[in-house]
């Protein structure tokens, strides 16, 4: 039966790339930033602006590392060593 199993077997055999990750956590990041929005335009978000914003900095953060982590380093290691300058 297929519709049994954990949801963490997702997670388990890698089927999701770095930058599909990294892209929903774009997204994420994108809709806190709109719900920040609606909240403070609508006078009723309070205290929770200030945290939506950081959780929002916090998935572009880590969706940065996850894009860096998936680009293949072209020049190697050492190309700063190398370069010449």
């Amino acid at each position: 039966m297929n519709g049994s199993r954990s949801p963490t077997h997702v997670f388990q055999r890698r089927s999701v790339s770095h930058p599909q990750i990294a892209r929903l956590r774009v997204g994420v990041g994108i809709w806190l930033l709109l719900l920040t929005a609606i909240l403070y335009g609508a006078g009723v978000g309070g205290q929770w602006e200030w945290l939506l914003v950081g959780i929002a900095a916090l998935h572009f953060g880590l969706a940065y590392r996850l894009f860096r982590i998936a680009r293949p380093d072209r020049d190697g290691p050492d190309r700063l060593l190398t370069s010449g300058r």
